[in-house]
């Protein structure tokens, strides 16, 4: 019986030494959960920053070190061990999130995020210094680089996901933020910020910024499409200055396996470009399955086109285990967005967030577009909705020139999918109708009762401009209730309209299928829209 125990261990270890995975194969790290990676290359050496991942089946995030690995050919990776935590700063409480490692002044500068002690509370970023890659690191500055009290926002501790990019002139570049993105110049001393902290739009964005920089070009990417109801994605942008204008240039890759977090970092190491992200794929030896909390770090071959994008990247099992193959260079294609119906004009806004409607508008919902009306609503989320609405009621007639929108992000529309704008004539204005549970409405007062069709090309949320040249005009009424919907394909997601978590607007309310939209506490919201007379 000893001998066929024998043989039967010797059996099942045979089995599992023929299924160990190849060297570079995902994930690369096998004993721990690890999440948020950051790489930096060292002579002929990467290492590889990661948050440990140690939350159980119901919990979120329970993260309490950074560990290290290196390696010299991207394959085999070399574990150093715990090199932070977070209490490691006297001032943080707990929370070894992301962080990133930086080279310069011949010492080494980990960037962090942690949760500030009491009373600032609220997450924080930390710098952290050490004379090795691997550490261990002390604190740099004996308190935190970035507090929540900094970055004045409706979000509270958005402060997190530093990246750090050093630039050719040795100016030192910090961004970060969820889901506004914050950037701010650093000291030459690295512990310090040098100057204010700037916001940065682009479309899409949630959080996990990556700045690297390729030639003349610099690349932001980033996690997005976490507050727009999905499972987060990698997209990234580009810019010849990191002041922007940033130019979207879509997604890099999807979803990760089984995690709706999903976190980039890229290098170039030995005449190849890397792109690191994590998933949920991983099963631990002792039997813990990947899931929420519990992800697991990866890496796949990056490849640019010759005009600067980057190839879209297929997340794998082989990962780097196969050698280098790059596909086809291909110039990406424009999407066809459609047409806009003759009647309105789309002008699409380009430049800072807005924190006031610009002139003189007749009407608007809310007076600051930017901090009253931070939610993103499109025909996605829950059962899906194919019409988003504000009603509203003019105090004195109004010939209608422009309805203006705080919107953005989606993914466009296309030929056969566009957004069509409705505006109705709801009957008389009264107090008890400015918040009624739903409305009906019949004659469309836009493109001849059919609305009219409109074409979106993505952009970061701003203001959208609809110009109207309708003939016979569109007079808007004192006394009298309107509504003005876009209206769409259920589960889609075109655009992103932004609308408040409070009642901004006493005479007219949000709905989502003609229904009102109502916050936990009860209470009505307002789509961000302001209305402009004809000139």
């Amino acid at each position: 019986m000893r001998r066929l125990l024998f043989a039967a261990w010797a059996f099942v270890g045979s089995l599992a030494c023929a299924a160990d995975p190849m060297p570079g194969t995902n994930p690369l790290i096998r004993d721990f959960f690890t999440a948020d990676p950051a790489a930096l290359v060292v002579g002929d050496t990467v290492y590889l920053h990661v948050g440990h991942d140690e939350a159980r089946p119901g919990e979120m995030f329970v993260m309490k070190e950074w560990l290290c690995y290196s390696s010299k050919d991207m394959k085999t990776w070399a574990a150093h061990g715990k090199i932070m935590k977070p209490t490691d700063f006297a001032w943080a409480a707990k929370d070894a999130w992301a962080a990133q490692a930086v080279q310069r002044n011949g010492k080494f500068y980990l960037y962090t995020t942690v949760t500030h002690a009491a009373p600032i509370g609220g997450m924080a970023i930390g710098v952290a210094v050490s004379n090795q890659p691997c550490g261990p690191f002390v604190d740099a500055r004996g308190s935190a680089l970035v507090t929540d009290k900094m970055t004045a926002s409706p979000h509270w501790g958005d402060d997190i996901d530093p990246t750090v990019l050093v630039d050719d002139d040795g100016t030192a570049w910090l961004a970060w933020g969820n889901p506004n993105l914050y950037l701010a110049r650093l000291k030459p001393n690295m512990t310090e910020l040098d100057g204010p902290i700037q916001r940065l739009f682009v479309p899409n964005y949630t959080e996990g910024p990556w700045l690297h920089k390729r030639g003349g070009l610099y690349y932001l990417t980033y996690a997005s499409f976490a507050h727009q109801g999905f499972s987060e994605r990698i997209c990234y942008a580009t810019a010849t200055s990191l002041a922007g204008p940033w130019t979207y240039r879509g997604i890099l890759t999807g979803a990760a396996h089984k995690s709706y977090t999903i976190h980039p970092a890229i290098i170039d190491f030995k005449g190849q470009s890397y792109f690191f992200y994590h998933n949920a794929a991983l099963t631990l030896p002792d039997g813990q399955s990947g899931g929420l909390g519990r992800r697991a770090v990866g890496i796949e071959h990056l490849y640019y086109n010759p005009d600067g994008s980057l190839q879209p990247i297929e997340q794998t099992e082989a990962g780097v285990s196969l050698p280098a193959k790059a596909p086809p260079r291909a110039m990406a294609v424009p999407a066809a967005r459609g047409a806009t119906d003759a009647g309105v004009k789309v002008t699409p806004f380009t430049g800072d967030g807005p924190g006031a409607w610009p002139g003189a508008p007749a009407l608007a919902t809310v007076a600051d577009p930017l901090n009253q009306a931070p939610w993103p609503v499109s025909f996605n989320r829950d059962e899906g909705a194919t019409r988003i609405g504000q009603t509203f009621a003019p105090d004195a007639d109004i010939t209608l020139g422009r309805i203006s929108l705080f919107a953005g992000d989606g993914f466009g529309t296309d030929e056969k999918h566009p957004i069509v704008l409705a505006l109705y004539d709801l009957g008389p204005a009264d107090a008890a109708a400015a918040d009624a549970d739903t409305y009906s409405a019949s004659i469309n007062l836009l493109g001849s009762g059919l609305g009219l069709r409109i074409a979106y090309e993505v952009q970061a949320p701003g203001l959208l401009h609809l110009d109207f040249d309708v003939a016979g005009k569109v007079v808007l009424k004192a006394g009298r209730r309107y509504a003005f919907e876009l209206q769409g394909e259920r589960n889609s997601a075109p655009v992103f309209w932004r609308r408040s978590r409070a009642d901004a607007y006493a005479a007219g309310a949000a709905y989502r299928d003609r229904k009102l939209v109502k916050e936990k506490d009860g209470k009505t919201s307002d789509f961000a829209l302001a209305i402009y007379p004809a000139r």
